[in-house]
């Protein structure tokens, strides 16, 4: 009499109507599973008579697999970076007994030379995925042109139109922006205002798209000015106080300042200790110790938080399930919208 089949994960996955991620993190004891979807899993497993094949696991295992996480240097953006780098860390614990290692390649944002340094070195090394932050876009494309098309990429933080990356992890910048349009609108109500817009230079796809949104937004009701500044980034230590100089000088009726990134406090700073104004309503990003004191000072409105610890988890998470489990990621994993506030700041 011949034996039945033996059950495979994705069939159980199929009958579970569940990922084969998921039907792994039930086997393997790992990670977050629902109570229901665990006992459904379970309970298909004990009618099929399930068991692992040890042989086989061990044989997947013994590969390790190299993933590069390529990010500006920490300290830039106010230090921003240590946030997903933390949780680019974090999934490599997880996955520590996956026999998962991730190598970190951090470059300066500010020159283009040492961006292709650094990118010289991911192509010598011998890695398995990319996770990535394109934040200088062009010489990105030059450098994704360049690589085995077999090495998937993903990117986190921004993105870039086009690119054949395997998912992308952050917000939607363009909506961000908008978001941001309609606080300050709140703040500023129909009163006649110049809005000034403190970029970082250079520039990259997702603080141009937050900048469009934002004027998107206010621009409808014709009675803002919008006027434009950039802050080289390597000429951040003293370079805020002089365009803030320019800004007061070109700007009659400021009430209201958008900065598009993690720098906001610079100006908060500027505006307490060397103004009176008390009426001019700043919007910024990301919740770092320097944007929070301000915050909660009261000098800083509104900060949008994008969760970038969680972004640098499921980028890792996304090459391990596409090249591990090999389950498709979805094309975007679109973070919320959080809009911080003194009073609130604390729970996120």
């Amino acid at each position: 009499m011949a034996s039945k089949k033996r059950i495979t994960i994705k069939e159980i996955a199929k009958k579970a109507n569940v990922s084969i991620g998921t039907v792994d993190r039930v086997i393997h004891n790992r990670g977050k599973v629902s109570e229901e979807k665990e006992k459904l899993i379970r309970k298909i497993m004990k009618e099929e008579n399930y068991k692992p094949n040890i042989f086989a696991r061990n044989l997947k295992l013994s590969k390790t697999f190299v993933f590069g996480a390529l990010l500006p240097k920490l300290s830039q953006d106010s230090y921003y970076w240590e946030l997903p780098e933390k949780g680019i860390k974090k999934a490599a614990e997880e996955l520590a007994n996956r026999n998962v290692k991730i190598k970190f390649y951090h470059f300066d944002k500010s020159s283009i030379e040492d961006f292709r340094r650094v990118c010289n070195e991911v192509q010598c090394s011998e890695l398995d995925g990319i996770l990535m932050a394109p934040v200088l876009f062009k010489e990105t494309k030059n450098f994704l042109d360049s690589i085995d098309n077999d090495i998937p990429y993903v990117f986190f933080d921004s993105t870039l139109p086009e690119a054949n990356n395997l998912t992308y992890i952050g917000q939607n910048s363009y909506d961000s922006g908008f978001t941001a349009g309609r606080l300050m609108r709140l703040l500023l109500r129909d009163k006649e205002s110049d809005i000034a817009i403190i970029k970082i230079l250079p520039e990259d796809y997702h603080i141009e798209e937050r900048t469009n949104g934002f004027i998107s937004y206010l621009q409808p009701f014709g009675n803002f000015n919008f006027n434009v500044y950039g802050v080289n980034e390597g000429e951040i230590v003293g370079k805020y106080a002089k365009v803030m100089e320019q800004v007061l000088k070109e700007n009659d009726n400021l009430n209201g300042i958008f900065v598009p990134n993690a720098n906001t406090h610079y100006i908060a700073e500027y505006i307490k200790n060397n103004t009176n104004k008390k009426d001019i309503r700043i919007i910024g990003y990301d919740l770092l110790p320097e944007n929070k004191k301000y915050l909660k000072a009261r000098v800083i409105d509104f900060i949008i938080d994008q969760s970038p610890k969680e972004q640098g988890l499921q980028g890792v998470m996304s090459l391990y399930k596409y090249l591990v489990l090999k389950e498709d990621p979805p094309k975007e994993i679109i973070m919320p919208i959080n809009i911080a506030t003194k009073e609130n700041m604390e729970y996120y």
